[in-house]
């Protein structure tokens, strides 16, 4: 029995980071679709006309994917003037921050690693590595457009990073734990913490809007100033390798979200295949949402993205927070079950 526990959590590790990448696959089409169709254009298909699939198949669900595909197939140019080994290892660190990440976030309710006691710390941690890296990737890029990005960053990180993590931290006080099953378990047993708690929903939230970098906060990669920022000077296969981790970013983000804040999707008494089906339903209402603030607003100055997150998301944050240790004292008995 032991053995075959240990080849279950071995299988995972491979399993949820590959789930979750499908998963922010479609999540990225998703994104491209509402925000074309928001700006009167197609999109990718979803469906291919018929005189098209003998070229292009099907469906293009999945077209991120076959832009990362190319990208991997082609060759990475290094700049003669870069600090080699930080610039090529940056991409590889940020995906290795989002697999481990990936691991220990329930995917509709499940993983064998979150029930570790400080999971949602480590999970902060390792999301928190993956700006880190760029940021170190860009500066290290020895472009001028790299440096300004990674600046840009680095600002912009002290601004969402705040709300992200004291939205996560009001959800570990009305849990009465760091545990990512812990907080899971005390939501199916009372109510999503949404309900309990919307202030610091709404701060993790727009958090996650900055922290992927859409619209008004695609600030570092601003297309029309610097290129693309930290990641102009990255092609080929690195290019891939960083594609890719935005992608796992998109889904972890969002798969944290509806664990944190809406129980995983998991409701006592169904099966494991509706609960998968209700969590994804979850992840593409926010997606949605967060493409309707993507595609509706203009780019923020970074000044003015630093004022707007102190006035409202951290306000929401601190907000969530003193309500949790409110909540929680006041009502004991509902929180600990």
């Amino acid at each position: 029995m032991e053995l075959s526990s240990q080849i279950i959590s071995l299988a995972s590790i491979a399993v949820l980071p590959l789930a979750s990448f499908i998963v922010g696959v479609v999540y990225n089409y998703e994104i491209r679709k509402i925000s074309a169709r928001l700006q009167s254009r197609r999109g990718p298909w979803l469906l291919v006309p018929k005189p098209l699939r003998k070229t292009l198949g099907t469906t293009r669900l999945f077209q991120p994917l076959y832009d990362v595909l190319k990208l991997l197939y082609k060759e990475s140019l290094v700049p003669n003037t870069s600090r080699t080994r930080i610039f090529r290892a940056a991409p590889y660190v940020a995906l290795l921050c989002l697999v481990a990440a990936a691991t220990l976030i329930p995917f509709a309710g499940y993983s064998p690693f979150a029930s570790f006691e400080l999971s949602l710390v480590a999970v902060l941690y390792l999301l928190l590595g993956v700006p880190l890296a760029f940021i170190l990737g860009g500066a290290a890029s020895s472009s001028p457009w790299g440096a300004v990005g990674s600046m840009r960053e680095a600002e912009l990180m002290l601004a969402y990073e705040t709300p992200f993590v004291i939205g996560a931290f009001a959800v570990a006080v009305m849990a009465d734990a760091l545990s990512m099953q812990r907080i899971l378990n005390v939501q199916i047993s009372q109510y999503p913490f949404l309900l309990l708690n919307p202030f610091a929903a709404a701060a993790f939230l727009l958090a996650i809007v900055g922290k992927l970098h859409l619209k008004p906060f695609d600030i570092p990669e601003a297309e029309v100033e610097i290129v693309a920022g930290p990641i102009t000077e990255y092609s080929g296969s690195l290019l891939g390798i960083i594609e890719i981790g935005k992608i796992l970013l998109t889904s972890v983000c969002i798969s944290l979200f509806v664990d944190l804040f809406l129980a995983g999707g998991v409701i006592p008494g169904l099966q494991y295949q509706l609960t998968t089906l209700i969590f994804l339903v979850e992840g593409f209402l926010i997606v949605a949402f967060a493409t309707l603030i993507h595609t509706l607003n203009p780019r923020f100055r970074i000044d003015q993205a630093l004022r707007w997150y102190v006035k409202i998301p951290i306000l929401l944050a601190i907000v969530g927070l003193a309500w949790a240790y409110t909540f929680r004292y006041v009502h004991p008995i509902i929180l600990r079950g």
